[in-house]
């Protein structure tokens, strides 16, 4: 089977611990200056650690025999604080995979010119929502390097796709912080942007070239079930909760560790299908675990109990 896109997790540390993220901090980066004002709310007690350089390999190497375009770095994370970063972008310059980069963009003074350069790089999403709950001083030097970036990758990169994410809308809490990101994208790329351009058709609105501001509701990851752990059975007439979902079919993910799930939100392996180490991506998509899952969707049944606490679900009629 064919899945155009694969999740690599190149790691699970962050060095930030934003309250609607199940990530938080870790003895890797609990010493840095944002942190110690981040907020505390952790759900993971999971090891940190980053994917080595054989593994990547071999997340890379299956990802194209699965016929993948397009893999990203994350799961859970921030990639670019992976030692190997820049090695892992030569790497994938190698082949005719595509890299769809998701950051938090608080490197992106120091990583920049890494991406920029990079022909594998494909898009770049900035989670400026992120911000919004950092020390002003810090979000607004973490926002200016962002936009400088933008500006910069405009001229030097104008085939470079560039998310500026927020995804906060109805938090009113983040008021304040939206508007003043409205304020410095007029004041920098001279569009005004106001809350009137998106409606829940149309999240998305070109500031210039191929530059885009994406507006969107907070989701809730799921939450982990004991249930989780055991195979689902097939369904027996109308006992699953009704949904789809595109897992399986337009991507898969691949922890950290090696551990292949069904979804890019099974961040603790809930729906471990399989090893990397142990198995290519196209054997562990077609065993008996995958496959359930799979024939579910296209019934319209979430078979799995980590799907069925699953609210992204719910956005997939």
């Amino acid at each position: 089977m064919i899945v155009n896109s694969v999740y690599i997790e190149i790691t699970n540390v962050c060095n930030l611990n934003c309250s609607f993220c199940p990530c938080g901090t870790t003895a890797s980066n609990a010493n840095t200056a944002d942190n110690r004002f981040a907020a505390n709310n952790s759900s993971i007690s999971a090891n940190r650690a980053f994917m080595n350089s054989k593994m990547f390999e071999d997340c890379i190497a299956s990802a194209q025999e699965i016929g993948a375009t397009n893999v990203y770095f994350h799961v859970l994370g921030e990639p670019t604080l992976h030692p190997g970063f820049a090695h892992y972008l030569k790497k994938l310059e190698q082949t005719p995979l595509k890299l769809t980069l998701t950051t938090n963009g608080t490197t992106i003074e120091r990583t920049g010119r890494q991406i920029l350069t990079s022909p594998a790089v494909r898009q770049v999403n900035f989670s400026t929502h992120a911000y919004a709950e950092l020390p002003r001083e810090s979000a607004e030097r973490y926002l200016q390097n962002v936009l400088d970036f933008c500006s910069l990758a405009i001229v030097e990169r104008p085939d470079l796709y560039i998310n500026l994410r927020l995804w906060n809308v109805g938090a009113d809490e983040v008021t304040p912080w939206n508007s003043y990101m409205l304020k410095r994208i007029h004041e920098t790329f001279g569009v005004e942007v106001t809350p009137g351009h998106f409606c829940c058709r149309h999240k998305s609105f070109n500031i210039t070239g191929r530059l885009y501001l994406h507006e969107d509701t907070r989701f809730e990851w799921p939450k982990p079930d004991e249930r989780s752990s055991k195979v689902p059975k097939p369904a027996e007439g109308p006992h699953h909760p009704v949904g789809t979902c595109r897992a399986l079919d337009t991507h898969v993910a691949i922890l950290h560790d090696g551990r292949v799930v069904a979804c890019c939100l099974d961040h603790s392996g809930q729906i471990t299908l399989g090893h990397i180490g142990e198995q290519s991506l196209a054997e562990i998509l077609e065993g008996p675990l995958a496959h359930n899952i799979r024939e579910g969707f296209a019934q319209h049944e979430l078979r799995h109990p980590f799907c069925q606490n699953c609210n992204f679900c719910k956005r997939f009629k």
